[in-house]
């Protein structure tokens, strides 16, 4: 018999209900511990899964179905209600995957499926609704105005982590969208500043406001202005006749997000700091100020203090940008989270393009310790890549570019202290061979002790190491 340690909330369903019913209920409905291991699996899901109960109790979800997303809900917390999903046997529906909590402890994990005829009964759809409320309410922070031209597109259910590092600045930014003080979010490319932007505003009280986004760098310097403040119609040589609204004026009550401000031209610093400070726009051929209620969030991938002391970034604008500050740390500074994001973007793209491929270990390994200078973007392109280009159900080391490799063997080199080394009295010769077996040393570990791959990722022949390991004695 599967035993679950922590079913006070699942017996609070069970409880109400004879067990007879929840197998009659036509609303698939699984439980699993937090291990994502099955606890149970009513009758409709099991016909939709078309396996038999003794098949599934007691093994882990993606042992039945590995296109789940249920084990990344547990490692998150965080849950994914109506989402559309494709399975591994090519059937389509809107699933629910909602994570047990007993305080913030995650201890378990029920996922539901929405049938299209489902939806047509009320009885289901209340009992859908009760168990979702009852196991985690949903979250209205997507709760959005339809009436918004701009919207906020991520909330922080979107920032997938586990990591302890980046939950606190997870939870830091969650503290800084209940205020209406600018924000400056800082952090090398990639590591998902904007998806952090996105997430302060639709957790304020402003997230039923418009989100205006503009890049500072990627907007030619004469249009700059126009871009941000608008102008009159007729006000210069090409300018429409009935004039344009600016970002600051379709931002009102809302969110502007000024990206890579760094790249912010010192003109534009000025005027932007103008507006901040007397929170007034005055349009480009126009001599009357409009007055504005906007919150001004503001991100870069520059050292902008080592800008302002260089005198190419005003040091009056940055202070007032930098009241809350966010410094969200790169992907090498959280490993543990590249498992789990390997795990969301090969689901996300089998969602999307039907690609399906599971990852070996060996692969795993390397792009856990690789150096991610281009952070989550970069890792998501490489997952995407060695999905498309791997022929077979697996990806391997094969389908890793060999930029990646070098680097990892490079990464281990450089990382021994060779000071340490020199100091012991020796030849340079016995010297080179110490540096050498660590070298291997850390080679195997990355490769799990596979000798063949191991001499493959070196350069060298199988014979080569083994010899190598004889002489050493390993």
């Amino acid at each position: 018999m599967y035993k679950f340690n922590h079913q006070n909330k699942i017996d609070e369903f069970f409880n109400s209900m004879p067990a007879s019913l929840f197998n009659r209920l036509p609303l698939p409905i699984n439980f699993v511990d937090v291990d994502c291991n099955v606890i149970v699996m009513n009758q409709a899901f099991l016909n939709f899964m078309e396996t038999p109960l003794s098949e599934v109790v007691g093994k882990h979800l993606w042992e039945i179905d590995d296109t789940t997303r249920l084990p990344i809900v547990l490692k998150t917390g965080i849950p994914e209600i109506g989402h559309k999903h494709r399975f591994a046997n090519g059937k389509e529906a809107i699933v629910d995957r909602i994570p047990i909590l007993d305080g913030d402890k995650v201890i378990g994990g029920a996922g539901i499926i929405v049938l299209d005829d489902i939806e047509t009964l009320t009885s289901a759809k209340n009992i859908r609704n009760s168990i979702i409320n009852s196991i985690k309410p949903v979250s209205n922070s997507n709760s959005l105005s339809n009436n918004s031209n701009f919207k906020a597109r991520y909330t922080f259910d979107n920032i997938i982590t586990q990591s302890s590092l980046l939950r606190h600045f997870k939870a830091r930014a969650q503290s800084f969208a209940k205020t209406d003080l600018p924000v400056l979010i800082t952090g090398e490319s990639g590591v998902g500043k904007e998806l952090f932007a996105h997430a302060i505003h639709s957790s304020s009280n402003r997230n039923t406001q418009p989100f205006v986004s503009i890049n500072c760098a990627a907007i030619p310097e004469t249009l700059l202005e126009s871009e941000l403040f608008g102008y009159e119609g007729g006000s210069f040589t090409g300018a429409n006749k009935s004039g344009k609204i600016g970002k600051f004026e379709l931002a009102q009550y809302g969110t502007i997000f000024l990206d890579e401000i760094g790249d912010l031209p010192l003109n534009m610093q000025s005027k932007l700091l103008r507006v901040l400070q007397e929170n007034q726009i005055e349009k480009i051929g126009s001599n009357k100020s409009i007055d504005i209620n906007v919150r001004v969030i503001a991100a870069t991938n520059h050292d902008l203090l080592k800008k302002v002391e260089e005198k190419r970034f005003r040091a009056d604008l940055y202070y007032r940008l930098n009241v809350l500050n966010l410094n969200i740390p790169s992907l090498r500074e959280r490993p543990e989270d590249i498992p789990l994001l390997i795990e969301h973007f090969k689901s996300s793209l089998y969602q999307k393009n039907g690609i399906k491929k599971t990852f070996s270990k060996e692969a795993v390994s390397i792009l856990s310790t690789y150096n991610w200078p281009g952070n989550i973007r970069e890792l998501k392109n490489i997952v995407y890549r060695s999905m498309v280009i791997t022929i077979g159900e697996q990806v391997t080391k094969s389908s890793i570019p060999k930029d990646i490799l070098e680097s990892n063997l490079k990464n281990i080199a450089n990382s021994y202290d060779t000071s340490d080394l020199l100091s012991k009295k020796g030849s340079l010769n016995n010297i080179l061979k110490d540096i050498e077996l660590k070298i291997i040393e850390d080679t195997l570990k990355i490769c799990d002790d596979n000798k063949s791959k191991a001499a493959e990722m070196l350069g060298i022949k199988r014979m080569t190491l083994y010899r190598k390991l004889k002489n050493r004695n390993i």
